[in-house]
């Protein structure tokens, strides 16, 4: 990887965690090691996830299809959820 998306991975990252305090503010969880905590992190995750995707699609003139990213999304999921039963 390079040094420029070594640098805008660690970008993302603290815009993250940022976004997670606030959920997790907003949502008035106070155990971060609950179910509802890791609910909230990967709803940022996926919100993240989803405006870079939205973002890829704007630059390269492509229409933005919410209905497509989850589908991705969706078997992206099983595939991992696959290799990690093997």
């Amino acid at each position: 990887m390079s040094t420029q998306h070594k640098q805008a991975m660690e970008a993302v990252l603290q815009a993250a965690a940022h976004d997670i305090v606030a959920t997790l503010q907003e949502r008035e969880v106070t155990d971060r090691h609950s179910e509802e905590a890791d609910l909230a992190v990967l709803d940022v995750a996926i919100l993240h996830a989803y405006r870079v995707f939205m973002r890829i699609c704007e630059e390269n003139g492509m229409e933005v299809d919410a209905g497509y990213f989850a589908d991705l999304a969706a078997d992206l999921a099983d595939e991992v959820a696959q290799d990690e039963e093997e």
